[in-house]
């Protein structure tokens, strides 16, 4: 009777080691899981942010390029959907098509960018300003006029909230919301680099069909 009772609870024991031993192997499965799946998540976010910087910073100053220089508004394909190039006011702003504008300096302020692992949007936060330099053409003056009397309208700073949409595996700008005109420089903070890596790719470009 002994022998017997000694016998279960022995047994008992190894059944209470082996499901401690089970429950600790899974909890460590479980974290490594977890842990795997964090990692996955942080390089996608990172990667995200690094690809949306990029597009964010060329596909602003391509927009810029084309309202001040005659840039290739194809191009402007590579970073805008169709709809939002269509209405665009920016590019059919007839502000400076009676100036010749000799020289303009763009900068960019990204402030934020928002996006998920998982998302098919995001939206980055950026302030936009530009410096002219430009004279009125001369067809446009009269006898007694001179260029000093139509001087360049200057281009307002701007804040804006920028809208991403994933499409066929790549990111465009879909719309840009107005936040503040004038808005103050001196609040302007560099982006956190955890949240705006430094760009580490290029988007790829369409290819050209030979005439």
């Amino acid at each position: 009777m002994t022998n017997s009772y000694h016998d279960e609870t022995k047994e008992i024991k190894r059944l209470r080691i082996a499901r401690r031993s089970m429950m600790y192997l899974v909890r460590t499965l479980m974290l490594i899981i977890l842990a795997v799946i964090l990692c996955i998540g942080a390089f996608l976010t990172a990667e995200r942010y690094s690809n949306l910087y990029i597009l964010t910073s060329e596909g602003m100053a391509l927009r810029a390029e084309c309202v001040f220089a005659d840039g290739a508004r194809n191009d402007l394909e590579e970073y805008f959907t169709l709809t939002f190039l269509d209405n665009d006011p920016a590019l059919s702003d007839a502000t400076y098509a009676n100036y010749t504008i000799s020289d303009y300096n763009y900068d960019l302020t990204i402030e934020k960018i928002s996006v998920l692992p998982w998302s098919m949007s995001a939206t980055v936060t950026a302030t936009e300003r530009v410096t002219l330099k430009g004279t009125i053409n001369a067809d446009q003056l009269g006898e007694d006029q001179s260029a000093a009397d139509f001087p360049l309208p200057e281009w307002t700073p701007k804040r804006y909230k920028i809208k991403f949409i994933n499409a066929n595996a790549r990111w465009y700008i879909s719309e840009l919301t107005l936040v503040e005109e004038n808005p103050d420089g001196s609040v302007l903070g560099t982006p956190d680099p955890n949240e705006s890596p430094i760009p580490a790719a290029t988007p790829t470009p369409k290819p050209t069909v030979a005439p």
